[in-house]
């Protein structure tokens, strides 16, 4: 009688264990589909949800913690987080993609460059020589350049060393186009921007006399300030609740506030997009300030294809300051295009952004 009774007890104790874990599981899951979730509404309706998808990681790393768990205390359990996550796996392939295969040899190619250089000469002293060091060693084909400085000092020499090198050059405010084909023509993007913010597009003569538009946008900022950043820092390290919360709040609102502004722009960029994709190839490059889990990324993704997300592998951070691991610079094509090769240039750090680059294919009509 003792023993059954001990039995039951532990019966009852193991079924409360599965219960508990299995509560815990289903929430972190439903977290990770919210994060997915938001990304097909406008943050115009929810704007402090919006950030919510910044989290997105973490809910993932929670989940994938439970496959252990489960296989040591219910193995046939593990299709509770499997299922799960495979649910929104396109959305697991777009924050950290994996790619196989090498880069296909033949046919005419071209190489895509996108990079926010920090306006060249303010970040560090020599800034503005490593910056002109390595743009005119880049070997691209097409480079998109954010906050690229037009103080006559330095920009009239690169630009005549570019065009010595036989590119063409466009720009407006401070987005600029670096071109080894002919510019057709050049033109801005209205988008609205509180900071100067900009989109610049350019049409491009190709050697089979076909037209590329290139797209090179900036993104509305998130303004954190360094006083913000340090806030962040120190609510990280902080084990004061009250501290954690407000600042979290604070910063929660000013990550909003910039989320709604960068999604009236992209839906600007995506009617621009689609009048040109009716016609001929267009590529989108630039700095998006948002990771591949946002309205922004997402929106523009279900009409272009992302050159990371299709041949890059990892996370592919491209925001070079600590405490922020994000992919926020991107770069998009037509599907008439295609990508053999995509990484994140981690060797230059003259500015707070990694440059991306794109090895890219027109497919044969």
């Amino acid at each position: 009688m003792a023993e059954r009774k001990k039995k039951d007890e532990s019966s009852w104790f193991g079924r409360l264990m599965v219960n508990l874990i299995l509560g815990a599981n289903l929430v972190t899951l439903m977290l990770l589909w919210l994060c997915c979730a938001i990304t097909w509404i406008d943050p115009a309706y929810h704007a402090r949800l919006s950030v919510l998808g910044l989290v997105f990681p973490v809910f993932l790393i929670l989940n994938l913690l439970f496959l252990p768990v489960w296989l040591l205390v219910k193995p046939r359990m593990l299709l509770v987080p499997l299922v799960g996550m495979g649910l929104c796996g396109s959305y697991i392939l777009d924050y950290c993609p994996i790619s196989f295969g090498d880069e296909e040899e033949g046919g005419a190619k071209l190489t895509v460059q996108t990079w926010n250089c920090r306006d060249m000469q303010f970040y560090m002293p020599d800034s503005i020589d490593l910056v002109t060091e390595y743009l005119l060693g880049v070997d691209a084909d097409i480079l998109c350049l954010q906050e690229f400085t037009f103080d006559k000092a330095c920009y009239q020499p690169l630009r005549a060393a570019f065009e010595a090198r036989d590119y063409y050059m466009a720009h407006v405010n401070r987005d600029a186009v670096v071109s080894r084909f002919p510019v057709i023509s050049e033109r801005s993007v209205p988008i609205e921007s509180a900071y100067d913010n900009a989109a610049l597009l350019v049409d491009l003569l190709m050697p089979d006399d076909d037209t590329l538009s290139v797209i090179c946008v900036h993104l509305e900022s998130n303004n954190l300030s360094v006083s913000d950043k340090d806030g962040y820092e120190e609510a990280l390290h902080s084990r004061e609740r009250e501290k954690v919360e407000s600042e979290a709040a604070y910063l929660t609102g000013k990550l909003a506030k910039s989320a709604q502004t960068r999604a009236r722009q992209v839906n600007v960029l995506a009617q621009c997009v689609d009048s040109i994709a009716a016609h001929h190839s267009v590529m989108l490059c630039g700095d998006f300030n948002d990771t591949p889990i946002s309205y922004a990324y997402q929106h523009m993704a279900r009409r272009l294809c992302n050159a990371y997300r299709s041949r890059g592998r990892g996370m592919g951070i491209t925001f070079n300051e600590k405490n922020f691991p994000v992919r926020i610079d991107h770069i998009f094509y037509s599907p008439d295009w295609t990508c053999d090769k995509a990484f994140v240039d981690r060797n230059v750090l003259a500015s707070d952004h990694y440059p991306v680059v794109a090895r890219l294919r027109k497919q044969k009509k």
